[in-house]
């Protein structure tokens, strides 16, 4: 019989293992999209990862005669404890062979580090935060994943619920291919909504861009608050996508919309990078950056994503809202067909969401793929 070991990352050698650990699970898969090397070893970076101002994580390897055959994360998020029932630690990064006995030993080391933080329960996969690539695939495996969402294989929802994780929240990816018209009740919807003028959408201000994005910090924090499994954008998050907008993305990535003067709702829309890395193989050096910068300016992104999208509270369920909403995605979707693209994925959407759902549907967006996210109690290691 294999023997089959678990160890915590600590080492170069070991981390190098952890990072390339996914070319051996989907070099048979065509529509596993390489991550960017670089990018993963900066997000697991203490030193570099806004994230690590408030939490805390470790990497674990599971090792069969020498081979590396998984590979999960376990990590402490301080904001998670403020705002979620406390003792609520998280996991993520997992691969694993086709192995129930890898996977076990996965959670089983990733529980036993949360328990000696004082955790009771972990909840995930989060890679690390709920802001970054979260969710299990389980269904929609038709597609590659578009920027920032996650994909893997099949078997991983038999390893988990094999393993005692249970449901916890669905996640939504919705589809619109933007180069057909709106279903008349919208497009009627947005005429009316041209006609208010106390209705006003733009774009950022680059030359204000901290100023402009701490506007949709503060209306991000008051639009998800009441969403299951939000945490508070920090602003070294926010300093991070500053940073995406000014190196890869136009500042008509993010739309905020007025009313009567006041910020009550902003989108972000962000070009579908998968299609340009997806041939670098994981590697920008010693040539892969220069083509990644060429085919992002000179080329356009078939597809876009919108992954962020809020309405202040007191115009949520309401006819406003509503107007705000579809005339935001109509702007998005607009410039989107000028650069070229046509098609969008909106994600991710909680199933709970109701209102979000509902002005999907309306759109003629159509569901794509649902992502889950598990939880297991952790048992006493004491």
């Amino acid at each position: 019989m294999p023997h089959l070991t678990t160890r915590r990352v600590e080492t170069r050698r070991d981390l190098h293992d952890f990072l390339q650990l996914p070319w051996s699970i989907y070099g048979e898969d065509p529509h596993w999209v390489p991550p960017l090397l670089a990018e993963v070893r900066t997000r697991l970076d203490p030193k570099q990862n806004p994230y690590f101002q408030h939490a805390s994580a470790a990497l674990f390897l599971a090792e069969s005669d020498g081979l590396v055959v998984g590979r999960i994360s376990a990590q402490i998020c301080q904001l998670a404890q403020q705002h979620h029932e406390a003792g609520e630690g998280h996991f993520g990064f997992f691969e694993s062979n086709d192995s129930a006995e890898t996977a076990e030993a996965l959670f089983d080391a990733a529980a036993q580090w949360l328990a000696e933080g004082g955790m009771n329960r972990m909840v995930g996969p989060f890679n690390f935060s709920i802001h970054d690539e979260a969710g299990l695939l389980v269904d929609g495996y038709h597609r590659p994943p578009y920027v920032f969402m996650t994909h893997n294989p099949r078997y991983y929802q038999r390893l988990f619920e094999d393993a005692g994780l249970h449901q916890v929240m669905d996640v939504y990816a919705y589809h619109l291919d933007i180069t057909q018209p709106y279903p008349e009740r919208i497009a009627k919807v947005l005429k009316l909504a041209a006609r208010n003028t106390d209705i006003r959408l733009r774009n950022v201000d680059r030359r204000n861009l901290e100023s402009e994005l701490a506007l949709l910090l503060t209306m991000f924090n008051d639009s998800w608050a009441d969403n299951w499994g939000h945490i508070p954008m920090t602003q070294g998050e926010v300093d991070d996508l500053a940073t995406l907008i000014r190196r890869l993305f136009s500042t008509d990535a993010v739309v905020l919309a007025e009313v009567a003067g006041e910020v009550v709702g902003f989108i972000v829309v962000i070009p579908n990078l998968n299609e340009v890395i997806a041939d670098l193989n994981g590697k920008l050096f010693p040539f892969g950056w220069l083509r990644m910068l060429y085919r992002i300016r000179c080329t356009p992104c078939h597809s876009v994503r919108v992954p962020l999208m809020g309405i202040s509270k007191k115009y949520q369920n309401t006819r406003t809202g509503a107007a705000i909403a579809f005339s935001m995605i109509d702007r998005c979707r607009t410039a989107s067909l000028n650069r070229g693209a046509t098609h969008c994925e909106m994600s991710w959407i909680l199933k709970t969401n109701a209102a979000m759902r509902s002005i999907l549907d309306a759109s003629g967006s159509t569901l794509d793929k649902t992502y889950r996210l598990y939880s297991k109690p952790i048992a006493n290691q004491m």
